[in-house]
């Protein structure tokens, strides 16, 4: 089956990991570079903000017409777009009257609680319909659409690549440049603040790094020099093992159970530390395999037990790390669940 597959191709996103592992399972892969062909960065900010508003210009009207083209060339039996926000419904029209079965992917929420994230959606949105598979991690969004028709609305989840998070040892040099007691990698959110915030309160070390959202916050001045920037590629990687304990905190924007972090963290060997969802509580057996916590005195008393306990945080470290893996949470198994519901649907409207 000839397969493209449209989405950032940075090597550090986990749309390049679900490519990967694709191109493990499925021979004829292509690929749409979003990156190449929506090129947003060489526009000016107030015109890249006007379009994304508008969801319209000449960077859409340019991303549109290079898919189209492509398609019209290569003639794909299948098309898997992730998050395809700037995709037109007359362009998924023309695909259609090609042959193509489409497929979307989304890992965040349909109906985002951020008011520019929200209306930038609109156009995804409203493009649903016109697909003939909705991938989406969001238990909430599958909720509101599994029963809507069409498309086929299948809940997946948000994996880990497996080809860079492992539990090998860092090496002494990196050991030394990662070092901390606990460290939370993520943008800022009002309760992710808060969170933060309890800690230092409660002098329970920390170290964040995300991105310069941070710093036009009250609780930069409590990190201090605690706060870096964001982390990308092997260093990521690298922050992750060189904890102690990883802080995972979820989404409330986009109203999440989990985060990438969710598997991430355990996959490194780290101890994972995260907010009680009842997600989190279906992927790992609460102080055995990872911990969690509901409210900031409960966070603060398992910080201090698990940097004075090695022995037992180390142990549920690796076992959450084996749960991991035991349970399918990379991106290569789910990749693996996903296409297979991919070819039986596929199949079926072929035969149909």
């Amino acid at each position: 089956m000839k397969t493209l597959y449209v989405g950032t191709l940075d090597p550090s996103g986990t749309c390049f990991s679900r490519l990967e592992a694709l191109r493990a399972i499925e021979g004829d892969v292509h690929t749409f570079d979003t990156d190449e062909f929506l090129p947003f960065e060489e526009r000016s900010y107030l015109a890249r903000s006007v379009e994304r508003h508008l969801v319209s210009g000449p960077t859409y009207n340019r991303g549109n017409r290079a898919l189209l083209a492509m398609c019209a060339d290569l003639r794909p039996d299948l098309i898997w777009v992730d998050k395809g926000d700037w995709i037109r419904r007359s362009t998924l029209h023309q695909l259609r009257s090609l042959g193509c079965f489409l497929v979307h992917h989304i890992t965040d929420s349909l109906y985002t609680r951020h008011a520019r994230s929200w209306f930038r959606r609109r156009l995804m949105r409203s493009t649903r319909p016109d697909y003939d598979i909705f991938f989406t991690t969001n238990i909430d969004d599958h909720a509101a659409i599994v029963d809507q028709v069409p498309p086929t609305a299948l809940l997946t989840h948000l994996g880990y690549d497996d080809r860079r998070f492992d539990a090998s040892a860092l090496s002494a040099e990196l050991v030394e440049r990662w070092r901390s007691e606990i460290r939370f990698i993520g943008h800022y959110e009002r309760q992710t603040g808060e969170v933060i915030s309890a800690l230092c309160d409660a002098q329970v070390p920390i170290q964040v790094n995300g991105p310069g959202s941070w710093s036009r916050e009250s609780v930069a001045a409590k990190l201090g020099d605690r706060l870096g920037g964001p982390l990308w590629g092997e260093d990521y990687v690298h922050a992750l093992k060189g904890a102690k304990i990883g802080l995972c905190v979820v989404s409330v924007i986009n109203y999440n159970q989990t985060a990438a972090r969710s598997g991430e963290i355990p996959a490194t060997g780290t101890f994972l530390l995260a907010i009680r969802t009842p997600q989190h509580l279906e992927m790992y057996e609460e102080g055995v395999e990872a911990e969690f916590f509901g409210d900031h005195a409960e966070l603060i008393d398992k910080a201090r037990y698990y940097l004075e306990h090695d022995e037992e945080r180390e142990q549920i470290a690796r076992r959450g790390c084996a749960r991991a893996r035991a349970s399918g949470y990379s991106w290569e198994a789910l990749m693996k669940r996903d296409w297979s519901r991919v070819r039986e649907l596929y199949q079926a409207r072929r035969d149909g």
